[in-house]
């Protein structure tokens, strides 16, 4: 087995924050060659590759949460690449994956897409193709966890509110008055604008619009 090759360097830090890990590319194939010429796309590119000669190897060596995507070969020593696509959805693990094969049937091919890969790409492959798909898999990458990341501040602003405020949101997002959502609470007019000034607050919305706008985002 080939060791995995990560031509990084390791974090450093730069003043009290961590600086953090550059997007990292995975080669999951036990070619020798095809692992060099991945190498050597990476350097050319700018793109830091760690090469993997089996699944497992793959699997040992991942870190979710680093930023990258996954070069995955359809024929592995130790498993399919359909089998390591099926293993990443297993764990909820959105990495974007760029599928390649040399003999891939049409079928292979469609359950590929079917299970979250991005690109499929036929060997030999042009190198460039092949720069190509891996950067829309890192533009993807990082426009999902930029989405992950703005859900999760959502989820801490709207975790701050109390339980009456949460109802007098789901009332008040759907259009009710202030008169219309006392009546269903059995509250004042006033402790509803109250209420409803602490949630506009609490979830730093800086208009009615904005809170519905988000509010509809949680529940996308």
């Amino acid at each position: 087995m080939l060791a995995t090759t990560t031509p990084t360097s390791p974090v450093r830090r730069s003043g009290p924050e961590e600086t953090p890990p550059a997007a990292l590319v995975h080669v999951v194939d036990d070619e020798p060659a095809i692992q060099a010429l991945f190498v050597h796309i990476g350097r050319a590119a700018g793109l830091p590759v760690a090469t993997h000669g089996s699944a497992a190897e793959f699997f040992a060596a991942f870190d979710p949460s680093r930023p990258g995507c996954l070069v995955l070969d359809l024929n592995l020593p130790d498993r399919t690449g359909i089998e390591v696509l099926q293993d990443l959805a297993a764990r909820q693990c959105p990495i974007p994956v760029v599928f390649m094969s040399g003999m891939a049937r049409v079928s292979e091919a469609v359950r590929a897409l079917q299970l979250g890969s991005l690109d499929f790409v036929e060997k030999p492959f042009d190198v460039q193709v092949m720069i190509d798909a891996i950067q829309r898999a890192l533009a993807t990458d990082r426009e999902r966890r930029q989405s992950s990341a703005s859900v999760s501040d959502l989820r801490r602003r709207f975790a701050r509110l109390s339980p009456r405020e949460v109802e007098v949101l789901e009332l008040v997002v759907r259009g009710a008055a202030n008169k219309d959502v006392a009546a269903r609470l059995g509250l004042s007019p006033k402790t509803v604008e109250v209420h409803r000034s602490h949630v506009m607050r609490k979830t730093e919305a800086n208009s009615f619009a904005d809170l519905v706008r988000m509010h509809l985002q949680l529940r996308a």
